[in-house]
């Protein structure tokens, strides 16, 4: 996007000179453009959200992007990260009544976020997605207003990290029809058996979202199980060679007794469950745009830098090609996501409280 600039002075033989007065969006620098966004989708937001979204891309990129080599090679997760995200704001602005936007932020700004996200480190733009889209939809969604006022302050602070455990060591979102991980009724207790397989942020998280069948009426239920909770064993997945920061678990759940105050009220079956990731998969697929505007950003730093029979790579028409390929991709990427996340929006289903997460 072109940097914005006041109209020059005009003046006719038949008019007094007139000053166009100076647009009220901010300033854009070189290094807060975009690459390729030719639909303009920036201008499309609300001078407010435009502020929101330059302040988290140059947060992410000052704040975060420097973690992100380091602990990728050594597939840890940085906790100072954390520490960055909770003086960002950035968590919970999608939500009415959590977020330090007011009202909550559109489904546009949420998924530019995410795209920023993604643009800087795709482990990153998971651990954040997992937090701040299926472990806090999750509760937004499913659990009534006590839950919601109990859980999710400390969550929008980022003082208490979430996380989602519906996929198994057998099955991920088809478990539908045969999820292993029961749940039994004990007078105001519940008990879970069974086990989680590749929960992102369960090794550290402070509440998991935890979805198990109920053994009488075999529906799905989901229950909010805190850290150190007896018979809630995560361990840690090795040798991963993507989405390395990400900490991903297996949970074993033997005997965990959650109280029936935890259990999310509103999560009466898979429906319930398909309806949180109806909501969030729309963010997803704007971290993938992220990683694609990121890749391309990458590979040009590159070739500029890159030399070979005494001149940058980049002067090379093979792989101009190359470069000019993956940016034409990026408009229409924008363009598909955008409109996915409209139509979901105005899908079937019941409707989501608030704005939820893009």
């Amino acid at each position: 996007m072109s940097t914005a600039t006041a109209a020059p002075t005009v003046a006719t033989p038949s008019a007094p000179t007139v000053t166009a007065p100076a647009p009220t969006t901010p300033a854009v620098q070189p290094d807060d453009q975009l690459a390729a966004d030719f639909y303009q989708y920036e201008a499309l937001l609300s001078d407010e959200e435009r502020e929101i979204l330059l302040k988290a891309r140059a947060f992410l990129r000052k704040e975060i992007k420097p973690l992100v080599n380091e602990y990728w090679g050594k597939g840890e997760f940085p906790f100072e990260m954390i520490e960055r995200f909770r003086t960002s704001g950035l968590a919970a602005l999608a939500y009415e009544g959590y977020g330090e936007h007011k009202p909550a932020a559109s489904h546009l700004l949420g998924g530019m976020l995410a795209t920023e996200l993604g643009r800087v480190d795709a482990s990153t733009a998971t651990f954040f997605g997992v937090h701040n889209g299926l472990g806090f939809y999750s509760i937004y969604y499913g659990g009534d207003q006590e839950q919601r006022d109990r859980f999710l302050p400390s969550m929008a602070s980022m003082d208490k990290i979430g996380a989602f455990a519906l996929t198994e060591p057998l099955g991920g979102s088809d478990v539908s029809g045969g999820m292993r991980t029961t749940a039994r009724r004990e007078g105001d207790d519940w008990i879970l058996n069974g086990a989680k397989k590749w929960i992102g942020n369960a090794t550290f998280a402070d509440y998991v979202v935890v979805f198990a069948r109920d053994v009488d009426d075999n529906k799905v239920k989901a229950f909010v199980v805190e850290k150190g909770t007896p018979g809630f064993r995560p361990e840690k997945i090795e040798g991963k060679i993507a989405l390395r920061i990400v900490q991903n678990a297996e949970i074993t759940l033997t005997d965990v007794r959650v109280p029936e105050a935890d259990r999310l009220h509103n999560i009466k079956g898979f429906r319930d469950v398909a309806e949180v990731l109806r909501v969030t998969r729309g963010g997803v697929a704007w971290q993938a745009l992220g990683v694609m505007i990121g890749a391309y950003e990458l590979a040009l730093d590159y070739a500029k830098e890159r030399r070979a029979f005494g001149r940058p790579i980049a002067k090379f028409q093979l792989v101009q090609d190359l470069l000019v390929k993956s940016l034409g991709g990026r408009p229409r990427s924008s363009r598909r996501v955008r409109r996915a996340r409209r139509r979901a929006g105005s899908a079937g289903g019941r409707p989501c409280r608030g704005r939820g997460p893009s």
